[in-house]
């Protein structure tokens, strides 16, 4: 549940170094972006495997350009820096509770 929440405070962090003056922050949007995205990748990764990482940026990507009015590079550059900064939370978080 944390890193429901904490994956959409990135994604916002990130829009804002990325596109500060061009996007639209708002934290509703970005959880439902975050939340979508990641149950979207979820469920195709049991159909088609490590290709749902594909599908999941090329979905996040269109996501931040049609939802958060990001022109297609910066929802690129955007997408890289929360997809890093979204693996370096799980392990983080994992090493937490394995501690």
């Amino acid at each position: 549940m944390i890193q429901i929440i904490l994956s959409a405070v990135i994604l916002c962090a990130a829009m804002y170094l990325v596109a500060r003056h061009e996007a639209e922050i708002s934290l509703p949007i970005t959880l439902m972006i975050s939340v979508g995205v990641s149950v979207i990748a979820g469920i195709l990764s049991i159909f088609i495997g490590p290709l749902a990482l594909l599908v999941a940026i090329g979905l996040l990507i269109w996501s931040l350009n049609k939802f958060c009015y990001l022109r297609w590079s910066s929802a690129a550059i955007v997408t890289g820096i929360y997809l890093v900064s979204n693996i370096v939370l799980s392990v983080g978080l994992k090493a937490l509770t394995k501690a």
